[in-house]
């Protein structure tokens, strides 16, 4: 089956799904079509570090997963979006090893917050394009045409500090504590919110 290079376009909170919900939206590389992926908070949190360039001092889930290929010798070739079933996507990633390669079947969030740290391509197959795939409108296309700026922390491709606000609170009303964590650092590296001046 033929597959389409895909990229990031944005990631958003989901404005249909439960409160914990994201909205990943790939775009063709060379094309106008998107590709909207429904993900839960903690594959949204991995894409958004690594697509901000957060350093953890310790290593999280992702982080390990590629050192540890790096280790033994295992290359990340690319992860693709290969089905979709009943909503739901499905994906594999492409490792090579000694000139065996191997597929690995994984969830869409996952194999993308790998891929970005491996620094490997995201593909989708054409069927699954044709399926879900969502033409963009003419003014997105025309703004394809000129480089895009990258988009700062309160634009809807990156998680504001309002929502992560929003996050760090709802992961310590679920006794989450190792994400409450990650959001209190996360929160400490952004520019400390305006105050209003005593008298105002």
């Amino acid at each position: 089956m033929a597959k389409v290079e895909m990229e990031i376009a944005g990631l958003s909170r989901s404005p249909t799904e439960p409160y914990s919900a994201f909205v990943i939206i790939l775009r063709e590389r060379h094309g106008s079509r998107r590709l909207p992926i429904v993900i839960g908070f903690p594959e949204a949190h991995a894409i958004n570090i690594e697509l901000e360039n957060i350093k953890h001092p310790r290593p999280l889930t992702h982080d390990l997963f590629i050192n540890t290929l790096r280790e033994l010798g295992v290359s990340f070739v690319e992860v693709v979006i290969d089905r979709l079933q009943d909503s739901t996507f499905f994906a594999h990633l492409v490792l090579e090893s000694r000139d065996r390669e191997v597929t690995v079947d994984c969830r869409p969030s996952d194999g993308i917050a790998l891929a970005l740290r491996a620094r490997a391509p995201i593909y989708c197959e054409e069927e699954v394009l044709e399926k879900a795939g969502q033409l963009a409108v003419e003014e997105e296309e025309e703004k394809e045409e000129q480089p895009a700026p990258r988009p700062s922390r309160k634009t809807s491709g990156r998680l504001s500090r309002e929502d992560l606000e929003r996050l760090l609170e709802e992961a310590l009303a679920n006794e989450d504590y190792e994400t409450a964590a990650r959001l209190r650092d996360e929160l400490r590296k952004l520019s400390p919110p305006e105050e209003e001046e005593p008298g105002s």
